[in-house]
């Protein structure tokens, strides 16, 4: 306190021997906004203004030299203006640059949906995933609530705009995993191998996506995995079908953790309560474990998973066009994952990113005919799949704010192998994938940001490499409501089975076109999108010839969708709606002409609502889907009606309720789950005999569910965290 009044009073008997200035001026945005409480300042003295509701200020100073003004305010970068006593008064006319902050700026939708526990942009939390009804806490099952997404029953993947379930890829921490699904089973949609557990983010794309994104026509699927725990735990999942332990321990420095899980499932008690469409010789058997370690450095996360599981199931049915035969189907499969990444800052300027990982997928597939105790037929093939990856990502950080640089490349080698006894033989297909990408985050204000980026693709198989231009902006019209566009060249390889046969085939492409409208505020949200896609050189043979295989294929997507979410208007009630419509033709594979494929509905519509019951303490939450029917193709029919008849609409209603208790120091939560509650006749799909029947025609069959509805039974506990709270909103 006596420093400054001694300055007071110095400058008070010294002011008579400077010149007095006045400085007057204005303070305002690029966009000639004033900037009303603008502080304005001559820097190290006590002389200076604040700005008043149009922008304006204006004092007197003494000054005996040159000067520096200082014009500042929350959410901007300071001004700074060099002024002289000799010239008097001073004007200034100060425009300020926003400082854009992450909270703050807007940030590109088109064609993306976020879930995240901590991203403003969320469009799910990581719990929707888990405490969706009728989809027992499958990634790929809950997604197909959301627009984009196709109601495809009859085998696995996610099905997105038009495209086909090889045409999404998914992603861990960055890296491309190959087989992310269990693997094929004729008429069985198998769920994915990895829990939603593991993932703190989930980022569905359905197009348009980033350039350090490739291999996928039509959507990406990019799942992060969680840091480390905030504390040691414990938990454990009893059901029905399942049995798995987890367990993590954090270190006292809080810097480190690791962890692993054991699961086991065997669905042959449930099968004996609960009838079956098809004989189960064999009901499906999984055992997995997994490993996780975090390591928290200096300037970075160091993460390391690994994954090893082993399942099998066997079933026969009456064959197509005899039922006095059997179809018997057996499969065996070993598959191991893991990955390892680094994320950290090089200094203040730069990122670095790094990863790699390594998988092995071994089938054991083994398909008979059986008249009897005589074989009629078999096939018993033996496909083997060996991936490496490596990955890096430089990010640089553009001046101020949030514009950025990113530069990368990756490198996968693919080891393909196939057997089958008196049907193929030893066949193996080698192949070097390497990219390279660039892509700039630049934000013009706030409100207005765009991403350009392009992305080179090579593989050593195909002989030949390829460009892909993509380019995203949005734009915040206010705080509620923002518009985004995407563009972009998507490419990728030929399917496995279909390089066996030629490699001489090339990249497929896809062009996207997505315009987006948002609109979020007070627990509301609501999202517009209409896009269209273009396909080129598809896979595509002549009917009855796979062999003849060329790129000649093509295609379009084109269509619009609507989401819809309120947490707001009913307390502690939690609902989203979402309708997508669809026109798509594409010639591929033994197409004779552009049609309609038959994985593709023209409407698809979800109802998700969730509400939790204090009292009682028990979250309930119901899905209701509806598709239109599919096409597909009658062999009775002359070829001019090629995938012209439709199946019947696809309704189901799941249910689920999660009863939340406390035992001592366990928390529990008792699950409920059951798919198709009103039982509704569900048809994916019609398979036909690949013979004519007696009758000159050919016999087909309803690809329908394994059981009208399916339950899950179960318990999950957790000892040492409360984990309960994460099935509360």
């Amino acid at each position: 306190m006596r420093t400054v009044l001694f300055t007071i009073l110095i400058s008070l008997i010294l002011s008579p021997a400077f010149a007095q200035i006045t400085i007057s001026g204005t303070v305002k945005d690029r966009q000639q906004h004033p900037l009303p409480g603008a502080s304005i300042s001559i820097e190290h003295t006590y002389y200076g203004a604040t700005a008043g509701e149009n922008g304006a200020f204006s004092f007197t100073a003494p000054l005996s030299g040159p000067a520096k003004i200082v014009i500042s305010i929350t959410g901007y970068y300071p001004y700074e203006q060099m002024i002289a006593p000799d010239k008097s008064p001073v004007e200034i006319q100060a425009v300020l640059r926003e400082r854009i902050s992450e909270l703050k700026a807007v940030t590109i939708t088109a064609g993306s949906f976020e879930a995240s526990d901590k991203k403003r942009t969320s469009i799910l939390k990581s719990v929707d995933i888990v405490t969706t009804a009728g989809q027992q806490a499958d990634i790929v099952a809950a997604l197909k609530t959301l627009p984009g997404a196709q109601q495809v029953g009859e085998t696995e993947g996610l099905f997105v705009r038009g495209g086909s379930g090889s045409e999404t890829r998914v992603f861990i921490d960055g890296l491309m995993v190959n087989n992310p699904f269990f693997s094929n089973v004729p008429d069985i949609a198998q769920r994915g191998r990895f829990s939603p557990l593991l993932f703190k983010g989930t980022n569905f794309s359905s197009g348009g996506y980033s350039a350090q994104y490739g291999q996928g026509l039509s959507s990406a699927l990019q799942l992060e995995s969680q840091d480390l725990p905030s504390r040691t735990e414990s938990n454990w999942i009893i059901s029905s079908a399942q049995l798995s332990v987890t367990g993590q321990k954090l270190y006292k420095s809080g810097k480190s953790s690791i962890g692993g899980s054991v699961t086991y499932s065997n669905l042959a008690p449930y099968f004996g309560v609960v009838p079956q469409k098809v004989s189960y010789p064999k009901a499906p058997e999984i055992i997995n474990s997994e490993f996780f370690a975090r390591r928290k450095t200096k300037n970075g996360m160091l993460k390391l998973y690994g994954y090893a599981g082993y399942n099998t199931i066997a079933f026969s049915k009456p064959a197509i066009g005899n039922e006095q035969w059997q179809q018997q189907f057996r499969l065996f499969n070993n598959n191991a994952y893991t990955n390892i990444t680094y994320n950290g800052k090089l200094n203040s300027a730069w990122k670095w990113y790094a990863g790699g990982s390594i998988s092995l997928n071994k089938d054991d597939v083994r398909v008979k005919v059986m008249a009897g105790d005589t074989l009629k037929s078999h096939f018993s093939p033996q496909p083997e799949n060996l991936t490496t990856q490596a990955k890096t990502v430089f990010t640089r950080s553009l001046g101020t704010g949030l514009n950025k640089l990113y530069i990368g490349a990756e490198w996968q080698y693919m080891r393909d192998h196939i057997f089958a006894e008196d049907s193929i033989p030893s066949l193996t297909i080698k192949d070097h994938y390497t990219a390279a990408f660039a892509e700039t985050d630049i934000y013009l204000s706030a409100s207005f940001t765009t991403r350009l980026g392009v992305r080179w693709e090579y593989s050593g198989l195909l002989g030949q490499g390829a460009v892909s231009p993509r380019a995203s902006l949005a734009w915040k019209i206010d705080g509620r409501q923002q518009v985004s566009a995407a563009y972009g060249d998507f490419c990728q390889k030929p399917e496995t089975n279909y390089l066996f046969r030629n490699q001489q085939l090339l990249f497929g492409k896809a062009t996207h076109y997505i315009l987006n409208y948002m609109y979020q505020a007070n627990d509301r949200l609501l999202r517009v999108e209409a896009f269209y896609k273009g396909y080129h050189r598809l896979v595509t043979y002549p009917v009855g010839k796979p062999a003849l295989l060329s790129s000649d294929g093509s295609g379009y997507a084109q269509g619009f969708e609507v989401f819809w979410r309120d947490k707001r208007s009913i307390r502690g009630f939690d609902y989203w709606i979402s309708y997508s419509y669809l026109d798509t033709k594409r010639q591929y594979l033994d197409y004779p002409f552009k049609v309609q494929p038959g994985f593709a509905a023209t409407h698809t519509a979800s109802v998700v609502a969730k509400k939790y019951v204090a009292p009682v303490s028990t979250y309930i939450s119901t899905t209701y889907t509806f598709a239109s029917g599919r096409p597909y193709y009658n062999p009775n029919r002359p070829l001019q009606m090629f995938m012209q008849d439709r199946t019947i609409d696809y309704h189901t209603l799941g249910l689920q309720l999660n009863y939340l208790t406390q035992f001592r120091n366990v928390y529990a939560v008792f699950i409920f789950n059951m798919s198709n509650v009103i039982g509704n006749q569900q048809i994916y799909t019609w398979r036909f005999a690949g013979d004519k029947g007696a009758d000159g025609l050919y016999r087909g069959e309803a690809v329908t569910p394994m059981a009208k509805r399916f339950f899950f039974i179960g318990c999950y506990l957790s000892m040492g965290m409360d984990r309960r709270k994460t099935f509360i909103d």
